[in-house]
């Protein structure tokens, strides 16, 4: 069966050509704890979130209250119960971000007062289990949970940081390609997730570990096994992969069997009336650290933990300079590394979700080489962004991640240090950069 009929569609979900000024957009995933470390139930927040009259608020069902959505901020309800996250953008540039994010930050942090919560600006929820119980109620949720099974329940605890960038069609194979190859630079510079369960697991990175072990031999998450060739390699490999779910009337979801090719297949092809519609709810849960979103005309990044609060734009400001910079990385990338980068590259995504910052580079000088042209790349915008990557370059000269200091800080004292290095409230510290 040809998949063109699907790429073109996809394609021309992107502009034409690279726009001239790359816009931005963030999703923002905090856990919401009580002072002891368990997770918080964001479904008591949105009665205070609503307060005001300026936001709209969107259900399950039309019961179950999921969402806000205003002008500036959405807020959003996340597979777990106690995961809230917090959409801006698209803006101009990196100071937009940043300004309507600390407008919903603010809104999110009295609300949680109010209620005796706390928000952390980490990756994963660092007591509660991951049970089918902890799971927001969404029909679609537990028709995952009978797809995937237990790696399913992973998603109830993490929180990521994701970025958009707005790219042109010509662009998409290309900077996918390199923004899934810079997985490893993300989790090296970003990992904020290693206590779960009260427990040190041993690695920097629980999100890109545990997570991984989703339909873990056909790279369904984190980093694919190879580049892209094209456009159409890229439908192929996408449709090949397990077809998790398939819409039943409006609101139904049911469990499927094969691949989406198979799907194909039995409705007859491409052409069929439903494809393009099933195609597009089949990719949402394909998780590579990078993925083109064709809704959007935008790449995800998607390989970053949530940061420290006060160090918050840092995920964003490295995902959309790593898309911005992308051509010279590439060519940096290859002077340095030649035919054999992805696999090395590959071998140490292993070793820094583990290590973080202590895990040797595959050349001397390669974060340093990333981060120089991704300051330059932004410095080139003229907008002054390049401020936003200031935590990184420290943390590179360090050779410490959040992860390691929050895994220095639990060592000492527990799970409750975790939350006071970790947690913030409306009369904390208000995030920066």
């Amino acid at each position: 069966m040809s998949l063109a009929p699907l790429a073109e569609r996809f394609a021309a979900g992107f502009p034409e050509q690279r726009p001239a000024h790359r816009t931005v957009g963030r999703e923002s995933e905090y856990p919401i704890v009580l002072p002891d470390g368990r997770a918080a139930e964001v479904a008591e927040l949105w009665p205070l979130l609503a307060r005001g009259g300026d936001m709209t608020m969107s259900y399950e069902r039309g019961v179950v209250p999921i969402g806000l959505d205003g002008e500036r901020y959405s807020f959003c309800a996340e597979v777990g119960r106690g995961t809230i996250e917090l959409i801006v953008g698209p803006a101009e540039d990196l100071h937009g971000i940043a300004e309507a994010h600390a407008a919903g930050m603010a809104r999110l942090l009295q609300a949680c007062d109010e209620k005796g919560f706390v928000v952390l600006g980490y990756g994963i929820q660092p007591l509660t289990p991951a049970t089918p119980d902890f799971m927001t109620p969404k029909q679609r949720y537990g028709v995952l949970l009978e797809s995937i099974g237990q790696p399913w329940l992973w998603f109830t605890l993490t929180a990521s940081d994701q970025v958009h960038a707005k790219v042109g069609r010509d662009e998409i194979v290309a900077l996918t390609n390199l923004g899934n190859a810079m997985a490893p630079v993300t989790v090296a510079l970003c990992a904020n997730s290693p206590i779960y369960d009260g427990i040190d697991q041993g690695v920097v990175s629980s999100r890109e570990a545990r997570m991984g072990e989703i339909h873990a031999g056909t790279s369904r998450h984190g980093m694919p096994a190879a580049p892209d060739a094209d456009l159409q390699g890229m439908m192929a490999r996408l449709a090949n992969q397990r077809l998790l779910m398939l819409r039943e009337g409006e609101h139904n979801f049911i469990p499927p069997a094969g691949t989406l090719l198979d799907h194909l297949d039995r409705i007859g092809g491409t052409s069929a009336p439903d494809a393009w519609r099933d195609f597009l709810l089949h990719e949402h849960y394909i998780w590579n650290s990078a993925r083109p979103r064709s809704a959007h005309g935008t790449i995800e990044m998607r390989s970053a933990c949530q940061q420290p609060l006060h160090e918050g734009m840092a995920t964003a400001a490295l995902g959309f300079s790593l898309i911005e910079a992308g051509a010279a990385i590439q060519r940096f990338l290859d002077a340095e590394m030649g035919p054999d980068a992805w696999g090395a590259l590959h071998a140490w995504h292993k070793q820094v979700v583990v290590h973080g910052l202590a895990a040797p580079e595959p050349f001397s000088g390669l974060l340093a080489g990333v981060l120089d042209r991704c300051a330059a790349a932004l410095d080139a915008r003229g907008r002054g962004e390049a401020i936003f990557l200031e935590p990184l370059f420290r943390r590179l000269e360090n050779r410490k991640n959040p992860a390691q200091i929050v895994q220095a800080a639990f060592r000492d004292g527990g799970v409750p240090a975790l939350v006071r290095l970790a947690g913030h409230t409306a009369w904390t510290d208000r995030p920066t950069m």
